[in-house]
């Protein structure tokens, strides 16, 4: 069973991400500094860091390099979706970036492909002249403005897309007031593709879930 080191200074993200991981076949700890990386290195080798990216600097540093001495992959959680890209390019090992809240299905793909392992992600085909999807080799036809909303959420899969962002994308509004609208068509597209493939997101708006 593969062990998951989890380094985070925020005890609710980390027992979350703890529980998460546990649920599957991973085993997760929580650690704190990098003695605690290099002992379970010469236990287990390359083990996989998960390192929430709200640390202080002179804590992260620390972790980093050893990281990269004993070549760890990484998996970096943000709640900040604009920091991904300055986040691997701190790293110069294997790493990915999950946004936080981050689902479970979402978690473990990213930490499948950090390790290697076979993909989850499940099939999605989606032809927007003839706005006709396959979900795992089953075809579902939409109007035009369920696959203008299917799009938009395609753009970040795996990831919240607020109702606003969904709402100026699909539909080119830019009041909140119309938010409704994106709503009920999320329980259209939902009796049509199925309930597990658009996750709601609290306090933000849906995810188009692939892993």
């Amino acid at each position: 069973m593969a062990t998951i080191l989890i380094f985070s200074e925020n005890r609710q993200i980390a027992h979350k991400l703890c529980d998460s991981l546990n649920k599957g076949k991973y085993e997760a700890k929580l650690c704190s500094d990098q003695k605690e990386l290099r002992t379970a290195a010469k236990a287990e080798e390359n083990p996989l860091m998960i390192m929430d990216a709200s640390m202080k600097w002179t804590s992260c540093r620390p972790l980093l390099e050893a990281g990269m001495e004993l070549n760890c992959p990484v998996l970096f959680i943000t709640g900040d979706r604009s920091m991904s890209s300055h986040l691997q390019a701190l790293y110069g090992g294997r790493s990915q970036v999950a946004v936080w809240p981050v689902g479970q299905k979402m978690l473990l793909e990213l930490i499948r492909q950090l390790m290697g392992e076979p993909s989850a992600k499940r099939e999605l085909h989606v032809d927007a002249d003839t706005q006709v999807v396959t979900l795992n080799g089953r075809r579902v036809e939409l109007t035009a403005q369920e696959m203008a909303l299917l799009l938009a959420l395609m753009e970040n899969p795996d990831a919240p897309v607020s109702r606003e962002t969904l709402l100026r994308e699909a539909w080119g509004y830019q009041s909140i007031g119309e938010t409704r609208t994106v709503d009920v068509h999320v329980q259209r597209l939902r009796k049509k593709m199925g309930e597990d493939w658009i996750e709601t997101v609290y306090k933000c708006g849906y995810r188009l879930r692939l892993a």
